[in-house]
């Protein structure tokens, strides 16, 4: 039954991958969709990103891998997929934080940060579908993640109006790349490279890595309230 659900659960992501609708699901697929709340419009059901996120968490909780997920997965999706990871780990999570560009100062998009505590990680969420090249690749995103990170550290007050809440003082940022290309945690330029299968444990572990990643001092100076 259990293998039933999980087929069912990524023919589901299959076809929804780009416009969100299911024709005509059969009973199991029915009584997936009525776990998740899904809603249903005439003969199709339409199933936003949430839901979809859903839905790839708990196909790995019926054992698949999170890499044969995320090939099912939108960048948008994976985006998500990155955040609830941090959000199951009590961190309060901001998606696509955004600066426009002018004559003055460059654009800049941070793809999730997650604030716990003191701490900031900032996530560059990477769904390549490019090997050769890898490490010199990495090795670009990585300084381009740097350089986002520095910046976010002097516009903290423009983060806690975004987050909604943030309380003034000092804080730790620390940029992270999070990939499925890798197969372990890598380091480049001070920057871990995370595969998004081993996401979860190395933000269990994050102390063992603190020390070695570049780290960024910001300060959040007035109340978001």
């Amino acid at each position: 039954m259990a293998l039933d659900i999980l087929n069912t659960i990524m023919e589901v992501l299959k076809q929804t991958k780009e416009n969100g609708e299911l024709a005509l699901a059969d009973s199991l697929g029915k009584k997936v969709l009525e776990i998740l709340d899904l809603v249903q419009t005439d003969e199709n059901f339409i199933i936003d990103r949430t839901q979809r996120i859903a839905l790839a968490k708990l196909a790995v909780e019926q054992g698949a891998s999170i890499g044969e997920i995320v090939e099912l997965l939108t960048w948008k999706d994976f985006e998500g997929f990155v955040a609830s990871i941090l959000t199951a780990n009590s961190y309060q999570c901001v998606e696509s934080f955004r600066r426009r560009g002018n004559s003055l100062m460059h654009g800049m998009e941070i793809d999730v940060i997650g604030v716990k505590g003191t701490t900031i990680i900032t996530i560059d969420a990477k769904m390549w579908g490019i090997r050769s090249g890898k490490a010199s690749a990495l090795k670009k995103a990585a300084e381009k993640q740097k350089t986002r990170t520095k910046e976010l550290s002097e516009e903290l007050d423009r983060l806690a109006k975004k987050m909604g809440k943030l309380s003034p003082k000092e804080y730790q940022l620390l940029p992270v790349i999070v990939t499925w290309l890798v197969e372990e945690v890598e380091l480049h330029e001070g920057v871990p490279v995370v595969p998004i299968f081993k996401l979860n444990s190395f933000i269990l572990d994050f102390d063992q890595y603190e020390d070695l990643i570049v780290c960024y001092v910001g300060h959040h100076h007035m109340s978001s309230e």
